[in-house]
């Protein structure tokens, strides 16, 4: 009489209980009893975990996928510092005029003076820092003017010198610093500063490179003085950068 409860055994399927035949019907493919949890199967060449002595395995081996570099941050690179005078040493220049002599008695000599960018330069040239000095015992007023007309009668101050003292030969600067005397105010200019000097003092404009000036225009300095001495004396020096 077959047992409906256990119809291939008691506990087929889920363990074996004592005395219990799982050969009760060979035709049936039953779990190896015999096999415990506790023995050391070999491993599988191919991946590390047991495999039993009766299973015919064949695992595939996912291929490898190539290295596409996704798993590297790129490097960053670090850009080597350097400093502003670093920079710009070799294209900056400075100069000063020769001594002006300014005699506002009549028929009135003022002077002027101005850092010139030639019409043929191909360069800008970003002014630095102006300085004017008044070496008397009367104060001065200095106009600066952009863009003026320049006299006819200016001579051209060779006391130019690059600011990068390692080159040899030196590097020739495009911009001129040119000065001379002037009964008048300038022409066609246009006034962006005033400032008065002082008795035996010297005033020092610093632009830091925010006045540019184009090819074939110059900025001047005006000097006159509201006195009756005609022994004023003063020394007007320009520094500038060429781009």
């Amino acid at each position: 009489m077959i047992n409906r409860m256990y119809p291939y055994g008691q506990g087929a399927g889920y363990g074996y209980g004592q005395g219990s035949n799982p050969n009760m019907y060979p035709n049936m493919n039953y779990p190896n009893p015999n096999i415990s949890p506790n023995m050391n199967y070999p491993v599988s060449p191919n991946m590390n975990y047991p495999v039993s002595p009766n299973m015919n395995v064949n695992i595939p081996i996912q291929p490898k996928m190539p290295n596409m570099g996704f798993d590297k941050y790129p490097k960053e690179e670090k850009k080597t510092e350097v400093s502003p005078v670093e920079e710009t040493k070799a294209n900056n220049f400075l100069g000063t005029t020769d001594t002006l002599s300014v005699c506002p008695c009549p028929p009135g000599e003022n002077v002027w003076a101005s850092l010139v960018n030639p019409a043929s330069s191909n360069v800008d040239i970003s002014l630095q820092r102006i300085t004017i000095s008044n070496m008397t015992c009367n104060p001065m007023v200095a106009k600066i003017f952009f863009k003026p007309t320049l006299p006819f009668n200016g001579k051209m101050s060779s006391n130019v010198t690059p600011a990068d003292l390692t080159k040899n030969p030196p590097d020739r600067p495009k911009g001129q610093i040119q000065y001379g005397i002037l009964p008048n105010s300038p022409v066609n200019g246009t006034i962006a500063a005033t400032r008065v000097i002082p008795a035996n003092t010297s005033i020092t404009v610093d632009l830091d490179g925010l006045w540019v000036i184009g090819q074939g225009t110059n900025v001047m300095v005006y000097l006159t003085a509201h006195c009756n001495d005609c022994n004023l004396r003063s020394v007007v020096s320009f520094e500038w950068e060429e781009k």
